[in-house]
């Protein structure tokens, strides 16, 4: 397992956080043209994958369950933001990991109690980062509801992608997942009524630079990771997301994090440093990161 890579997946992801403050757009927008700009800059490598399109025919049903999950993901969570704290909204966003737990003992793949101890440990570590605020700012039921619905959904989207990555290479599933998600997203923009174009030179390189770091660097190196050490652990690297974006928010902008961080941060740490060992004692296997590049 190279942890290097799932350092690089945390640090991109959380960097949205950043970009979203610089891009004068939407939430949903950045959302629909991150997902579009990284199915198309993968269709090439998955086009050269050598992946049939019969067997891409036959994946068909979990590939649209994976990218409507995705979307409907980023569309709930980002509704949340509008109708319920961000305190709320990220706290029980970063339960993902208990639905992707509890999915894979459904699937009748069973964590060990090792790595069921180290989520438990991760996520009460999220809680407390996140929810610091929670009391001065709780939420409404609508959004902390949606909230919810988004973290159901992400765990559906690392769930299937923990499936398909055993038959398709990091692009031939990518790929269509993003284009997928892309396409749920647009009703959505409709719906609200959010413009999808029209920006200015500044937001048009944030959304650049959304595609090439959150999607590709983020979400995409964590599908190639679906492949090597299971849904239940990728899943976890998603909560280091708040601890960096915290970081990012106070060296760019100032923002000095929440006392709750310094007490939630080490928390996480720790139940991701169990995971890791818990995956290891289970035989998981070392990633090197010229399999990444090589995408399939």
């Amino acid at each position: 397992m190279d942890r290097g890579l799932m350092a690089i997946a945390a640090v991109s992801i959380a960097s949205s956080a950043v970009l979203v403050e610089v891009a004068e757009a939407s939430a949903v927008a950045l959302a629909f043209w991150r997902c579009l700009g990284g199915a198309l800059l993968l269709a090439p490598a998955a086009a050269r994958s050598g992946v049939s399109s019969a067997h891409l025919l036959r994946c068909r049903i979990p590939l649209l369950v994976g990218g409507l999950a995705l979307g409907l993901h980023f569309a709930t969570w980002l509704e949340s933001l509008e109708r319920t704290s961000t305190a709320a909204s990220v706290t029980l966003v970063t339960t993902a990991p208990i639905f992707v737990v509890a999915g894979s003992w459904l699937a009748g793949r069973r964590p060990s109690s090792r790595m069921l101890f180290a989520v438990a440990i991760a996520v009460a570590g999220a809680i407390v980062l996140t929810g610091g605020d929670l009391i001065r700012n709780p939420g409404s039921v609508d959004g902390d509801l949606l909230a919810l619905a988004g973290a159901v959904c992400m765990a559906v989207y690392l769930l299937v992608g923990g499936r398909l990555r055993s038959e398709l290479g990091t692009a031939s599933y990518a790929a269509p997942v993003y284009a997928v998600a892309a396409l749920a997203l647009i009703p959505t923009a409709l719906i609200g009524g959010v413009a999808l174009t029209g920006f200015d030179s500044q937001t048009w390189l944030a959304i650049g630079a959304m595609i090439v770091g959150p999607q590709i660097g983020g979400h995409t190196v964590l599908n190639h990771l679906l492949g090597r050490i299971g849904s239940v652990l990728v899943s976890m690297i998603l909560l280091a997301e708040p601890i960096v974006a915290s970081l990012l928010t106070w060296i760019f902008f100032g923002e000095v994090p929440p006392s709750t961080a310094w007490i939630g941060t080490p928390i996480v740490l720790l139940g991701m440093g169990l995971a890791i060992t818990a995956t290891q004692s289970a035989g998981g296997r070392p990633t090197a990161v010229t399999e990444v590049l090589r995408i399939d």
